[in-house]
């Protein structure tokens, strides 16, 4: 069993989900040829930690309770040293597999997927030198592949090659003239690294800025020209698969942690939070080049084979739904998702909402996705600073409804204005946020990360 998650994917930057401005994903669209495409997948926050463990747990943020904001986690470790860590009788998704016989490895770009937070639970190994790819990087996962061809395996790779910074100028002719686009591929070739953490954010920026080309044209060509080298990588990870005679009877999930901000501005009428920023813009938004990321899953035997579902589909949804096509089931009381076979087995049935939350800034926002509708909660800082980040206030900062079918874009909010019938749909939303939020406590314990740790977080792009 493999599982992929390429951080900071947005679906929509993917042909198979319908991008048509350049050629950037074949490979993962001979996956969803091969396998059954979600196109409504959604995130449980729109940054890497929460995430992930919503991820790796099938628990939402507030459940697993790692899910302190970017400005208290720094706060935090440059005062204490103290962040939340996933509590040890929580069950991963790898603690799941290697009780049942499964050799587990977990191959990551580290930093905040960092083993100490409790991402390590349940693997015999875990790599945290996969920020960046590169060759010897791939073939320490081909190795591992091929050591355990023999034994159920589970295989997790994670990878910021889709994160600033971007260090790949495959499009940048289609933005600059064919002189600049040369000099500025040139200069990006210069941030290129193969330490553990090659993530010059500052530099990237600074370095287009000084060439007067920090603009959201050319960052979006860089962004598809970073879509393009990792779907090479994933086209490698099949092909290696193959040669080891095991493609065919492999469960292989493809997804993404979050998505980006790519210039996208608010409308007359509502996004209050969209403010046209578009580069290292993830973790303060609800919206959906946020949250919509992809969802691909290639069956052992390749039933159903380029099926596409509609219906809302969740980050909590993964780990039930990988169990429930291996044929495991989960200890009595952990996850809250539902495995997605039905969808692809039988009729189309009602899907339940998906609950998102943002943790990211003071400002605490929390909302729900269903196939029509768009819900989103603010909470104001005294808020949250009073209460967990479970909180979800009676009296709220300010409320959004989107109707995503007839407003995909998000840009007009109907309790700007609203009529009978959209104050129903809020009334009844917001009741089931506060069911969902409230579903269960979080269990999380502390734990201390060292100067190393925090200075890795800083080249990320996650502090100062």
């Amino acid at each position: 069993m493999v599982l992929v998650s390429i951080d900071t994917l947005r679906a929509d930057r993917l042909n198979a989900y319908g991008y048509r401005r350049r050629t950037v994903s074949p490979a993962l669209d001979r996956l969803a040829g091969e396998g059954v495409l979600f196109e409504n997948h959604i995130s449980a926050a729109p940054w890497t930690t929460p995430s992930h463990m919503s991820l790796l747990t099938s628990l939402s943020p507030s459940a697993h309770g790692v899910n302190v904001p970017f400005k208290e986690l720094m706060d935090g470790l440059e005062r204490e040293g103290r962040y939340p860590r996933l509590a040890g009788e929580e069950d991963t998704l790898a603690e799941v597999l290697a009780r049942n016989g499964r050799a587990t490895a977990a191959f990551t770009g580290g930093i905040t997927l960092d083993p100490r937070i409790g991402f390590a639970q349940g693997f015999e190994l875990y790599d945290t030198s996969m920020a960046k790819m590169s060759e010897p990087g791939f073939a320490s996962i081909e190795a591992w592949i091929g050591e355990h061809r023999d034994v159920p395996f589970f295989l997790f790779w994670h990878t910021f090659e889709v994160h600033v910074p971007y260090l790949h100028a495959d499009f940048l002719g289609d933005e600059l003239a064919a002189a600049d686009a040369e000099d500025l591929a040139a200069a990006l070739g210069t941030l290129r690294s193969t330490e553990d953490v090659p993530l010059p954010v500052a530099a990237e920026r600074e370095l287009l800025e000084a060439r007067g080309q920090f603009r959201p044209a050319v960052v979006s060509a860089l962004y598809d020209a970073a879509v393009l080298s990792v779907d090479r990588w994933v086209g490698r990870l099949v092909e290696a698969l193959r040669r080891e005679g095991l493609y065919e009877s492999t469960l292989l999930v493809v997804t993404s942690d979050h998505g980006e901000q790519l210039g996208e501005e608010a409308g007359a009428g509502g996004g209050r939070a969209r403010d046209g920023r578009f580069y290292n813009a993830h973790g303060h938004t609800l919206y959906e080049e946020m949250l919509r990321v992809p969802l691909i899953v290639k069956l052992p035997g390749g039933g159903h084979a380029a099926e596409r579902i509609a219906s809302v589909s969740r980050a909590i949804d993964v780990m039930p739904t990988i169990l429930d096509v291996l044929g495991l089931r989960r200890g009595p009381g952990s996850g809250q998702g539902a495995s997605l076979r039905p969808r692809w087995e039988g009729p189309s049935r009602g899907a339940p909402p998906a609950l998102s939350e943002s943790l990211a800034r003071a400002t605490e926002s929390k909302g729900l996705r269903t196939d029509r509708h768009k819900y989103i909660v603010f909470a104001a800082p005294d808020g949250t600073s009073r209460r967990d980040r479970s909180f979800v206030p009676r009296r709220p900062a300010a409320v959004e409804l989107f109707d995503l079918v007839a407003d995909p874009g998000e840009t007009r909010n109907l309790l700007a204005s609203p009529d009978a019938a959209e104050t129903r749909v809020a009334e009844r939303l917001n009741a089931e946020l506060w069911r969902l939020v409230g579903e269960r406590r979080a269990r999380a314990e502390t734990t201390s990360l060292d100067d190393e740790t925090l200075e890795r977080l800083k080249a990320l792009g996650y502090a100062e």
